[in-house]
């Protein structure tokens, strides 16, 4: 089973991006900023996408996608320890995108696709909330990807489940170097190793391998991940990054695709 996750800058219908993404074949595809999607590639796929928010609270014009090659069921609902949790997970909708799906090549799967803004949650909405159970210690801000944690601790993905979580978390460890010291990006990841899921590149690679290249050419960051719980990694073969001269130098997307490959049929 082939799974790939990919930051699409907002790839139109006729973008090269879709002809890249059929040749890597995923069985499961978690797509970010995807404007349309052509007929080639959705008569091999079911999919389920939806519109996430932007920084003024109105929809984006792109979409949060996931493709499978296969059947898609129920969604997967995110609750929160507070109302407050559970009322901008609503707002985050789009950029919070669960559901089961069974695969034609695999077990069934919980498959969450994420998008995380590079903003964090309008502090006005949260002038007057206790956030503290919620937000980092090492940053002020409460961000999406926290929203996100916070509803995977109360349901508490078990080893023997087959979780997916993948997407753009807009986060890097290397960030914590910036002056004024850590901004919570290895706190995150670390929240997220304690819950038992699993970085499938980092674990490949065991080393930081960098997924983004800023509008000044510097690639050092990774901003994409794939999460898996333990029954999963154990049957992991391989993730790798797409080339950098196949995705920047042809100008597909500034995000590298994770394709991790798993021993499952």
């Amino acid at each position: 089973m082939r799974v790939v996750s990919w930051n699409c800058r907002r790839a139109s219908a006729q973008s090269s991006v879709w002809d890249h993404l059929l040749d890597l074949a995923p069985d499961l595809a978690l797509l970010q900023e995807v404007s349309h999607i052509p007929q080639q590639v959705q008569q091999h796929y079911k999919i389920v996408q939806k519109f996430p928010t932007g920084k003024n609270g109105s929809p984006q014009r792109f979409m949060t996608t996931i493709l499978v090659r296969g059947s898609v069921g129920n969604p997967i609902m995110l609750q929160g320890p507070a109302p407050w949790v559970d009322k901008e997970i609503e707002n985050f909708a789009g950029n919070l995108v669960g559901v089961e799906v069974q695969p034609e090549h695999g077990p069934k799967l919980r498959v969450m696709n994420v998008y995380s803004p590079a903003w964090p949650v309008d502090k006005k909405q949260l002038a007057d909330v206790d956030v503290s159970s919620v937000r980092l210690t090492q940053n002020r801000d409460v961000w999406v990807g926290d929203l996100l944690w916070a509803a995977l601790s109360r349901i508490k993905p078990q080893p023997d489940e087959c979780w997916i979580i993948g997407g753009d978390f807009n986060l890097c460890e290397t960030f914590d170097s910036w002056r004024g010291g850590p901004r919570g990006n290895r706190e995150y990841l670390d929240r997220l190793a304690a819950l038992g899921l699993v970085d499938c590149l980092r674990y490949t690679k065991e080393a930081l391998t960098p997924t983004f290249r800023t509008p000044k050419g510097t690639i050092t960051a990774q901003l994409d991940y794939l999460f898996v719980t333990d029954i999963l990694l154990t049957q992991l073969v391989r993730c790798d990054v797409g080339s950098h001269e196949d995705i920047f130098e042809q100008g597909l997307s500034d995000h590298l695709p994770l394709v991790a490959d798993f021993a499952l049929e």
